[in-house]
């Protein structure tokens, strides 16, 4: 019974004064995982131009190898090292002007949700303090996907559009950061002052969440491009793959409707992502536009890709098995992310399954050098027993 008590007081659970209770980490131990941190985050300056020399080109060698290779190394570099206009092959078209069209509209189409669409208020958390924010990601993003497959239906244009000029709109997706990127450098000395002049400040940006036309620019990216275009390409893939062999594998059903699930729990879970740490503590630089815009699209569609234009197929009761896994990965991650931002907006009082949460207070210092506090949930598996007289 004393051990339990000894816990149970460590765990500051179901308590109005949580962040002045005591922390089971010690500050000797805060203070040494602060200075890691602090050498983590100081990379020279020569691997910051080495990443800036190597990222953008080996962006492009991924992306041809996977859409013209299916991801298969040896026949990339044959291609590549071996034939006429060998590297030169990775570069998409740039004048594709279906590509242009789709990418201007996109934009347009996305900025006009953003304004138009009814919005939910969600609330960010930090230690500079909490603030509303707008949010309607979730119902641009679904209008946004029976737009295009209603305009497909009508015969507007091809179904499988995104699917074959996915190139090309990569590349533009590309001339967009580059450009947002270098408007922001020109707004930043014209405008604050606060010029980038490391090539790590350009690497890594100087400003967490630069606005313009009051919109939260690294937000609408992640959001509007990133997690939009996705869903696109998916239901492009989809189009492409019953037009060319007839109809659609089973792999690629299971593969595009977990992937379709997992970005629409994304949207509806919006608050979650403006409280995660990569929307509070990254800056918008470089790296980040490009990772947004061209990076991430890619990766997250290799899959699909390779799904669509390869025809390959498992048997049922894997494709079944995988999706299962996947399905409560997500859904699982989804319920842990939803239970951590709510056990700290209630700041640490709230009761799961009946009984108190139990966490620690981890004390750390702000930017500014001021003491504060984080709560970290952890899980307690101590069941109290009834004893007897």
């Amino acid at each position: 019974m004393k051990e339990l008590n000894r816990i149970r007081r460590s765990s500051l659970g179901g308590s109005t004064s949580s962040l002045t209770r005591r922390s089971s980490i010690s500050q000797k131990d805060i203070q040494q995982l602060q200075e890691t941190l602090q050498k983590q985050q100081k990379v020279s300056a020569q691997v910051v131009l080495a990443l800036l020399l190597f990222v953008p080109p080996a962006t492009f060698f991924i992306f041809y190898s996977i859409s013209m290779h299916t991801g298969l190394f040896v026949p990339t570099i044959t291609a590549l090292f071996f034939r006429f206009p060998f590297v030169f092959q990775c570069i998409p078209p740039v004048w594709d002007t279906v590509a242009w069209k789709f990418s201007i509209v996109h934009c347009a189409i996305q900025l006009i949700f953003y304004w138009v669409l009814p919005h939910d208020q969600a609330l960010v958390m930090s230690s500079a303090g909490d603030q509303m924010r707008e949010i309607n990601s979730f119902f641009s993003c679904i209008l946004t996907c029976l737009l295009y497959v209603l305009g497909a239906s009508a015969g507007i244009y091809r179904g499988d559009l995104i699917y074959i000029h996915f190139n090309s709109i990569i590349l533009i997706f590309a001339i967009f950061a580059v450009t947002i990127w270098a408007a922001l450098i020109v707004s930043y000395h014209f405008g604050t002052g606060n010029s980038v002049t490391t090539i790590s400040e350009f690497w890594f940006g100087i400003e967490n969440h630069p606005k313009v036309l009051d919109i939260d620019l690294k937000s609408f990216i992640r959001t509007r491009f990133t997690f939009v275009i996705w869903p696109l390409f998916i239901i492009s893939a989809l189009y492409f793959h019953k037009i060319t062999y007839g109809k659609i594998s089973t792999s690629l059903i299971c593969a595009s409707s977990v992937q379709l699930l997992y970005i629409f729990q994304f949207h509806w879970n919006e608050d979650l992502y403006l409280n995660s740490l990569d929307s509070k503590r990254c800056d918008c630089g470089f790296y980040r536009l490009w990772a947004d815009f061209v990076l991430g699209p890619i990766i997250y569609t290799s899959p699909i890709t390779v799904l669509a234009a390869t025809n390959r197929s498992v048997g049922l009761i894997s494709n079944g098995l995988f999706c299962l896994a996947a399905v409560v990965s997500i859904l699982f991650t989804a319920k842990c992310d939803r239970q951590k931002y709510e056990f700290r907006k209630s700041k640490g009082d709230l009761k799961m399954g009946g009984v108190d949460a139990f966490f620690i207070s981890a004390k750390y210092r702000t930017d500014s050098g001021e003491p504060n506090a984080n709560l970290l949930l952890g899980e307690s598996k101590i069941k109290v027993k009834k004893l007897s007289e």
